[in-house]
């Protein structure tokens, strides 16, 4: 067996828009991870970047992955630790979650020699998370167009050229992803499906041809995010965030995951976008932290001393 896995796995942003539970885009805030085996219990260690009243919640995380694991796979259970320095938010929309996941689920493959397929620790990833978006982009890179059919994983993927820059708006509250999800309607009116269905195909399909000019519409859907906004106040601000990014110059913009956190994309201008959106959010008197980045190409990396 092997002594300790380090390796790092990059926040992603999910659904833009259109793409509601199958896109999302690796972006460069990395999560740097530690694992390895312990005599005694499965403990998470945070080395930086966790408040205290969080790693409660997070080692529970840790736990139910570690469970399901050697549930899937079949192999005897084994205590662990695994340390991390955190970049990325909570409750932001960028996937934390599913980067803690990935991490006991790689690392105990890795650690135990297991030689599970990476399309199956992803897929396990996806059950734990609840859909394939975030840990298909954070283990792969890139964009990703990720589903489960017949049971398998089926995921394409591209990369994202560094011409094009992320700019994150984070209101400074949470929003917790299952929350978010029961506020779903259990019917979808039959143009509204339409229309979205319509708009997630030209997106991606924009983008794997690198037509950027043409996409900005596409980001619109009428499934997730209008719902969102109106029944959670840490969202209310968004379809004024976006008409702000648009006017500033963006390409486009959307809410990343369920949110908090709202997500444009420019060529240019990127400090103009960055204004105009925290300026729409201060008008309902909240307060943002903005983050410039770029996507993330290179996905999980092992790390090696």
């Amino acid at each position: 067996m092997k002594e300790t896995i380090k390796f790092t796995i990059p926040a992603s942003s999910a659904n833009l828009g259109s793409g509601f539970d199958t896109l999302c885009i690796a972006v460069n805030l990395l999560n740097y991870f530690e694992i390895e085996l312990s005599d005694s219990k499965t403990t998470l260690e945070v080395i930086e970047g966790l408040d205290n009243k969080l790693q409660p919640p997070c080692q529970e995380m840790v736990k139910a992955a570690a469970h399901y694991f050697f549930k899937r796979s079949g192999a005897k259970p084994k205590d662990f630790t695994l340390r991390i320095n955190n970049k990325t938010p909570i409750a932001r929309g960028l996937a934390s979650s599913a980067t803690i996941r990935l991490a006991v689920l790689v690392g105990l493959n890795q650690l135990l020699n297991l030689d599970i397929t990476e399309r199956d620790i992803v897929k396990w990833a996806a059950e734990l998370e609840g859909c394939t978006d975030n840990v298909s982009a954070c283990y792969y890179g890139g964009l990703t167009a990720s589903g489960i059919i017949k049971n398998k994983l089926a995921i394409y993927r591209f990369d994202i050229p560094d011409k094009i820059d992320f700019v994150a708006v984070s209101p400074s509250s949470e929003v917790e992803t299952d929350k978010a999800r029961d506020i779903f309607s259990r019917n979808i009116p039959r143009e509204d499906a339409i229309y979205t269905l319509n708009r997630g195909i030209l997106l991606a399909s924009a983008f794997a041809i690198g037509d950027y000019e043409s996409m900005g519409d596409l980001f619109d859907d009428r499934i997730h995010q209008p719902q969102r906004q109106a029944n959670i106040p840490a969202l209310k601000p968004l379809f004024d965030v976006i008409k702000a990014a648009r006017k500033a110059g963006a390409i486009g913009a959307y809410l990343s995951g369920s949110g908090s956190t709202m997500m444009a994309l420019t060529i240019q201008n990127k400090e103009d976008v960055a204004i105009a959106m925290k300026e729409a959010i201060a008008k309902y008197n909240m307060q943002a932290e903005i983050r410039f980045l770029k996507a993330d190409n290179s996905g999980l990396q092992y790390v090696f001393d």
